[in-house]
C-alpha cells in the first residue's frame, strides 16, 4: 500500500465542471481544450498535494506538463532576479564602497533559486519584455545575466 489516495470518478465529474465553468467565465457556451487542461491543472494540483511526501514529488515530475498549464512565473521570476541584483549591488557597494555600471549574475545562481519552486526553463523569461524593460540582457555566451544600471540606482 503506498499510502496515496486514488483518483475517482467523482474526480472525473468535477474536472468536467470545472472546465465548463471555466468556459462560461470566458462567455462561451462550449468547451475548448484550454479549459479541459485547465481543469486538469487545478485537480491535479489539489490531488497532488494529498499524497505523501515522496507520492507527491513523484506525482509533480510525471504531471509536470499539466501542472504547468498557463502559469505566469515571469513577474515571480522577476521579482527573484531583482532581489538576487539588489543584494550584489548591496554587497559590491558595501565591501568595495564604489559605485558601478552593470551587475553581473551567475546563470547557475539563478537557475538554483529558481529550481526551488520548481521552475527550470528560464528561455521565455530571458526573451520577456518585464527581463528586458528592467534593463537586463542574458549573455549567453558567459552564462551571465547583466543589469544596467541607471544613474540614481
Amino acid at each position: 500500500m503506498t499510502g496515496s489516495l486514488p483518483i475517482t470518478v467523482r474526480h472525473i465529474e468535477s474536472m468536467i465542471r470545472m472546465a465548463e465553468a471555466n468556459a462560461k467565465m470566458h462567455l462561451r457556451d462550449y468547451v475548448q481544450e484550454d479549459d479541459v487542461n485547465m481543469a486538469i491543472r487545478i485537480m491535479l494540483e489539489s490531488f497532488i498535494e494529498t499524497q505523501k511526501y515522496s507520492v507527491m514529488k513523484t506525482m509533480r515530475k510525471t504531471f509536470q506538463k499539466y501542472l504547468s498549464f498557463k502559469k505566469d512565473t515571469t513577474e515571480l521570476l522577476y521579482f527573484i532576479l531583482h532581489q538576487m541584483a539588489t543584494d550584489q549591488l548591496a554587497y559590491i557597494r558595501g565591501i568595495h564602497g564604489v559605485t558601478v555600471n552593470t551587475i553581473e549574475i551567475h546563470e547557475k545562481d539563478f537557475k538554483d533559486k529558481v529550481k526551488q519552486i520548481d521552475i527550470h526553463d528560464l528561455r521565455p523569461f530571458f526573451e520577456s519584455k518585464l527581463f528586458k524593460n528592467n534593463n537586463f540582457v542574458y549573455d549567453e555566451k558567459r552564462h551571465m545575466v547583466i543589469q544596467t544600471l541607471l544613474l540614481g540606482e
